[in-house]
């Protein structure tokens, strides 16, 4: 399992962070943020957060070292 805070600020950013992990289908991704926990796939899921905020990120799965890789850009 991995865990760490990301930030995604506004719609072109939650655009680029839900084509990302559409490359790992096989990895449970979830946003937790106060009481609200998210499938990362969603978009809409993603733009329902609080954005201006760090969010955390776990991530579960084979081989996770790609996608936190690509998770980079998005580190806080």
């Amino acid at each position: 399992m991995y865990k760490s805070q990301i930030t995604i600020n506004g719609i072109d950013a939650a655009r680029s962070f839900v084509a990302m992990t559409a490359k790992y289908p096989k990895i449970r991704i979830t946003l937790n943020h106060n009481e609200y926990e998210i499938n990362a796939h969603s978009i809409i899921g993603i733009l329902s957060l609080d954005l201006s905020k760090p969010i955390e990120i776990e991530a579960e799965g084979d081989d996770l070292e790609p996608f936190i890789n690509d998770l980079k850009p998005f580190s806080v």
